[in-house]
C-alpha cells in the first residue's frame, strides 16, 4: 500500500503518481489509506446496472457527483470510491466531510474535500483538521471557506514546560517555624550525629504525637461538632543506608522507649502483686491493664492485645517499613492482607475497633490508635508502589526524603537532648483541655481554633483541594497525599499547640500564630518532600516511564505535532502502552506544558500539539536523546549480526 505518512514535511503525491507507481495494485489502496490516516470509515458507491456509479446515497447531501465519462480508464475507480469522515472533535455532531477524488472537476490531481452536513461554521476547522490528519495540504482542493472555529482549552497554561529529568533539591529545614524545643533538638543532634535535621526534626514530631493522650482532640470546624482529630502522624524518613535512617529514629524515639520502659516494669509489678493474691480477693479487682506506648515488629494479633488497654494510643516503631508492608501479604492470603491493611487504616483514623474472635468471643478496642515511625529504602519503597493495592495507606505516611548524611562532630553541643526528653515525658501526661460549660463551671472541652486560625484552616483547605484536583491526572498517587493535608494540618497544629503548652493540661483555643506556624511547615517542608518523593522517587507522573519515553520521542524526532498513534509506534516502552494508556500520557504532557490539544478527526482522539518552547529549552537533551537511541540501535543491531 502506498503510504502518505501524516508530516509537515511531506506532500502527498499525486493522485497519477500513485497510480504510475508499481507497488499500488488498486485505487482502493489509496482510498484506505487516507481512511487510515484520518480515523475515518470508507464508503462505496455501488455501481448502477449500466456500469456508472450509484451516488444517490449521498445526492441529498449537496454533494456533486463525479462523471466517469472522458476519465481515463486508470482513473474510472476513483468514481466509486470516497473517505467519509465524521465526529471531528470541535465541530457539530452532525457535521459530516468527503474526501474523493474527481479528476475532470477542475480540482487537478489531488484529492477534494467537501463538507456534507453540519453547520458551515464548521466547514474551515473540519478543511484544516484533514489537511493536518492526511499531511498533504498542498494537494488537497477546497471550494468553500467559513469562519474559524474556537479552539480547544489546553489543561496548563502554557508556561514554560517542566524538565522531566530534573532532579529536586533536597528541601532543607526552614527556620523558625517548629516549636524551639524541637527545632534546637534536631538542629543540635543532627550535628553531632551528621543526619539530616529535617529528618530528625519530623521523627521528633511523631514521637511527640504519639506521646499526646488521644483523649485529646480538635474540633476542626466551627459548626461540626463530629470531626474531631487527634494529635497522630505516620512519618517515613527515605534514603539509603548512608542516610541513617536508623540511628536517625532511635535518636528521635528514645525518650518514649524509655517512658515505655518503665511503664512496662509499673505493669509487671502490679502484675506480680495481683497474681499473688488468693483467688478471693482476685474476685473484688480487675487485673492490671498493660498499658504501652509503643510497638516494634509485631503481628496485627500482637499488636491488637496490646491496643486494648491502650486507648491513648501507642507509637509503631519500624526500622523497615519495607518488613512492614511486606507483613501484610506475608503471613495472610489474599483476604486476609486487605484485612490487615484496612486496620492500620483504621489505626490512622482512630476509634473504636471491634475483633470477633471464633471461639473467644468480641473484643472491643475503646481506641485503635497508632502513630508511626520508620524508614524505607528508595528502591523497596517503589516496589512496593508500583505492586501494592492503592489502597492510600501509602499516601496517609509524610515522607522526608532524607539528605547526604556526614561523620557527625565530636564537640561540645548544646543540651538540647534533655529539653526534648523532658518534653516527651509531659506530653505524655497532658490532660484534656478545660473550659465554660454549657451549665456553668469548667468542665473539659475538645481544643477548637481562634477565628483567624480557623479562617486560615478554611483558605488552606481550599487551596490543597484544588491542588489534589490539578496533580489527580498526573500523579494520583500525590494527588491522594493531597487529599490528606486537611486532617493532617489540624493534627500538626494539635502537636505544636501541646509541646509549647505549660502545665498539664493545653489551653483551650489554638490561636492564629501557632497555626500559620504550622501550615508555614506544611506548606515549605512537608509538601516540597512530598514532591521529591512522589515525582522523584516513584516518578513525575503516573507511568512515569512511559511519560519520559514519550518526551524523548518528541525531542529526538523533533516533532511539532504528536497523535495517539503516534506514541503507539515509537520505542518499546511505548508500543507497550494500550490506546488509554497513551492518551493518559499526552494529557499528562500537556499537563507539564509540553503539549496543548487541538481538534482531531475524531471526538475520542485528540491530536496534541508540541509547544516551540519544548523543542528551544531541551535543544541538549534532544541530542543527548537522539544519541542514545541511537547507541541502543547499534548495540542491538551489533547483537543480533
Amino acid at each position: 500500500m502506498t503510504a502518505l505518512a501524516p508530516s509537515n514535511n511531506n506532500v502527498a503525491p499525486t493522485v497519477r503518481e500513485l497510480f504510475e507507481r508499481e507497488d499500488t495494485n488498486s485505487v482502493s489502496a489509496l482510498y484506505f489509506e487516507i481512511a487510515d490516516l484520518l480515523a475515518g470509515n470508507i464508503r462505496v458507491a455501488p455501481e448502477h446496472k449500466r456500469g456508472g456509479a450509484d451516488w444517490s446515497s449521498v445526492k441529498e447531501l449537496n454533494f456533486t457527483v463525479p462523471e466517469r465519462d472522458g476519465v481515463p480508464d486508470g482513473f474510472k475507480e476513483l468514481c466509486r470510491w470516497f473517505v467519509l469522515v465524521e465526529d471531528i472533535a470541535g465541530c457539530a455532531a452532525n457535521s459530516t466531510f468527503a474526501v474523493y477524488f474527481d479528476p475532470l472537476g477542475g480540482h487537478g490531481d489531488g484529492p477534494v474535500v467537501r463538507q456534507l452536513t453540519g453547520p458551515e461554521i464548521d466547514a474551515h476547522i473540519g478543511r484544516a483538521i484533514i489537511y493536518r490528519e492526511v499531511g498533504a495540504e498542498g494537494d488537497i482542493r477546497w471550494v468553500p471557506t467559513f469562519a474559524q472555529a474556537p479552539e480547544l482549552e489546553a489543561a496548563n497554561d502554557n508556561n514554560e514546560p517542566i524538565d522531566l529529568w530534573q532532579r529536586r533539591a533536597h528541601p532543607p529545614l526552614p527556620v523558625g517555624l517548629l516549636p524551639q524545643v524541637i527545632e534546637d533538638f534536631a538542629r543540635a543532634q543532627g550535628e553531632l550525629m551528621g543526619v539530616d535535621p529535617g529528618g530528625l526534626a519530623a521523627a521528633a514530631l511523631a514521637v511527640c504525637a504519639a506521646a499526646i493522650p488521644d483523649s485529646i482532640k480538635l474540633k476542626v470546624k466551627r459548626h461540626d461538632p463530629h470531626w474531631l482529630e487527634s494529635a497522630r502522624l505516620w512519618v517515613a524518613p527515605i534514603g539509603d543506608p548512608s542516610t541513617k535512617k536508623s540511628p536517625l529514629i532511635s535518636a528521635a524515639a528514645a525518650p518514649l522507649k524509655r517512658l515505655d520502659r518503665d511503664m512496662f516494669r509499673s505493669y509487671e509489678e502490679a502484675r506480680r502483686q495481683y497474681d499473688a493474691q488468693a483467688p478471693a480477693d482476685k474476685k473484688d479487682g480487675a487485673p492490671p491493664k498493660h498499658i504501652r506506648l509503643r510497638l516494634e515488629d509485631t503481628t496485627i494479633e500482637a499488636a491488637q492485645e496490646v491496643l486494648k488497654d491502650s486507648p491513648d494510643g501507642v507509637l509503631c516503631l519500624q526500622d523497615e517499613l519495607s518488613g512492614w508492608f511486606g507483613s501484610m501479604d506475608k503471613y495472610s492470603s489474599g483476604r486476609g492482607a486487605a484485612k490487615d491493611r484496612g486496620f492500620w487504616l483504621q489505626a490512622f483514623n482512630g476509634g473504636p475497633y471491634t475483633i470477633n474472635r471464633i471461639g473467644r468471643g468480641a473484643v472491643l478496642i475503646e481506641n485503635l490508635s497508632v502513630s508511626l515511625l520508620g524508614g524505607i529504602q528508595p528502591e523497596p519503597v517503589r516496589a512496593l508502589a508500583a505492586e501494592a493495592h492503592d489502597d492510600g495507606l501509602l499516601q496517609r505516611l509524610f515522607p522526608i526524603v532524607l539528605g547526604a548524611a556526614g561523620a557527625g562532630v565530636d564537640k561540645p553541643m548544646p543540651d538540647a537532648t534533655a529539653a526534648y526528653d523532658a518534653t516527651v515525658a509531659r506530653l505524655s501526661r497532658l490532660r484534656r483541655p478545660t473550659g465554660n460549660g454549657s451549665l456553668g463551671g469548667f468542665v473539659e472541652v475538645p481544643l477548637q481554633f481562634d477565628e483567624a486560625a480557623q479562617d486560615l484552616r478554611t483558605s488552606l483547605a481550599q487551596k490543597y483541594f484544588e491542588m489534589q484536583c490539578a496533580w489527580e491526572s498526573v500523579n494520583k498517587k500525590l494527588a491522594s497525599h493531597l487529599g490528606k493535608y486537611d486532617g493532617l494540618f489540624a493534627r500538626l497544629c494539635i502537636v505544636f499547640h501541646c509541646i509549647e503548652s505549660e502545665g498539664s493540661r493545653p489551653a483551650s483555643v489554638i490561636k492564629e500564630d501557632t497555626a500559620k506556624r504550622a501550615a508555614d511547615f506544611l506548606e515549605r517542608f512537608l509538601f516540597p518532600h512530598a514532591v521529591a518523593f512522589y515525582v522523584d522517587v516513584l516518578g513525575m507522573a503516573d507511568r512515569h516511564d512511559h511519560v519520559l519515553a514519550t518526551a524523548g520521542f518528541i525531542l529526538a524526532h523533533k516533532l511539532n505535532v504528536i497523535t495517539v498513534r503516534d506514541v503507539r509506534r515509537g520505542d518499546r516502552v511505548m508500543r507497550g502502552m494500550s490506546v488509554d494508556e497513551a492518551q493518559a500520557v499526552l494529557e499528562q504532557l500537556d499537563a507539564f506544558g509540553w503539549l496543548e490539544p487541538v481538534p482531531s478527526i475524531r471526538r475520542d482522539s485528540t491530536t496534541w500539539q508540541v509547544l516551540p518552547s519544548v523543542h528551544k529549552l531541551f535543544a541538549d537533551r534532544a541530542e543527548a536523546e537522539k544519541a542514545r537511541r541511537d547507541e541502543v540501535r547499534k548495540i542491538i543491531a551489533g547483537s543480533l549480526s
